[in-house]
């Protein structure tokens, strides 16, 4: 029995094509690409011809903000798609004319989620990216935990000892001495004073181990996620 053979594709690498009319990003519907122009950088043969679309600058000036935002947010490259040889046309040249969105569809926050419950503290949305590190956003996140943390907070630190590292326990007592001035570091981030074997002082929260107590351990946990992936 002769075996059929997969039609040769349509395009070749260097091709300028255009996303036909109706079509809307796998990742987010609510975002249209008819008109988005680029051009050919991969062919992917198969059973279904792919390419790789690398965008014009002209699409890339144009494209909604929130997708550039969303690709940001979730290790996406805005610049490249893959798409199939029936979302595609030949691209006659032209004025590059992007379809926009009708409306934006920003799913709710998920307290499940733990970048979502990061953007509660910041009063963002699903499709903003999570703030950087700096004397602002920690001041804003130390009023969010100043107001929700129940002290004390148990938890353990691993401090430095020579070459290695000893674990003790500590007592958070509190975040910061003075009420309107926070203990904030440029190195270490919120400070919270804290009691130890040699006594009471200042140590980093976002160094803190084994909180205890499920709401304390969440917050502690959130928040040393943020600043360690976002400094």
């Amino acid at each position: 029995m002769s075996q059929t053979k997969n039609a040769p594709a349509k395009y070749v690498v260097g091709d300028s094509v255009r996303v036909r009319t109706g079509v809307t990003d796998p990742d987010f519907p609510d975002i249209p690409l008819g008109g988005w122009v680029g051009k050919i950088a991969e062919v992917e043969d198969g059973d279904a011809h792919l390419y790789l679309v690398r965008w014009s600058q002209e699409t890339l000036k144009n494209m909604h903000p929130v997708y550039q935002k969303r690709c940001e947010r979730d290790g996406l490259d805005h610049e490249e798609m893959r798409l199939g040889e029936g979302e595609l046309e030949v691209d006659a040249g032209g004025p590059v004319i992007l379809e926009q969105p009708i409306k934006i569809v920003t799913p709710p926050l998920s307290m499940k989620d733990q970048d979502d419950r990061i953007r509660v503290v910041f009063g963002l949305t699903r499709d903003d990216l999570l703030p950087d590190v700096d004397e602002d956003s920690l001041r804003t996140y130390y009023k969010y935990l100043a107001a929700k943390l129940n002290f004390p907070v148990g938890a353990t630190w691993a401090k430095e000892v020579g070459m290695g590292e000893v674990t003790e326990k500590v007592l958070i007592l509190a975040l910061g001495g003075f009420e309107d001035d926070p203990w904030i570091d440029d190195t270490y981030g919120i400070l919270c004073k804290a009691k130890m074997s040699r006594g009471e002082g200042e140590l980093p929260l976002a160094e803190m181990e084994k909180v205890k107590g499920k709401p304390n351990k969440q917050l502690v946990e959130d928040y040393a996620y943020w600043y360690w992936n976002n400094r």
